[in-house]
């Protein structure tokens, strides 16, 4: 049962980190907002969109790469497991050192929340059998 919900667990953090992809991209506007009215070297204004863009494309190819992952375990391929784990501590160290350079901004706490997800179902996850084939066997 527990290997189960973990494997549901990381396909669904796997989900919301690409998915943010989306809305990371989608507020660029809100950066245009601040800083249109600054007259910024051209250079600096260009490349500031060009990373935001990067940005989302990691977050999606992150995203993709954790559901990769949960069917490659749902297999009984399990050689790909230290990716999520690397993910998920980055997140988690990210969102920490993010909550705390910017003064306690709760949105932070989303990136720790997803790596503590991550790297725990993954935990869950690095031993045993496929975790779908436990729930059948029990079925039957």
């Amino acid at each position: 049962m527990l290997r189960s919900a973990s494997w549901y667990l990381f396909l669904l953090v796997g989900m919301v980190i690409g998915l943010g992809a989306f809305g990371h991209g989608y507020s660029v506007y809100k950066v245009h907002e601040a800083i249109d009215p600054f007259p910024i070297e051209a250079g600096v204004h260009d490349t500031l969109y060009v990373v935001w863009y990067f940005v989302s494309g990691t977050m999606l190819t992150l995203g993709a790469s954790i559901v990769w992952i949960a069917f490659r375990l749902r297999a009984g391929d399990a050689s790909s497991l230290v990716v999520a784990i690397l993910i998920g501590a980055f997140y988690f160290m990210f969102g920490v050192w993010a909550f705390i350079y910017r003064r306690g901004d709760p949105f932070w706490l989303l990136f720790v929340g997803l790596g503590a997800l991550l790297v725990g179902s993954a935990l869950v996850l690095r031993t045993g059998r496929p975790p779908v084939t436990e729930h059948r066997q029990r079925t039957n």
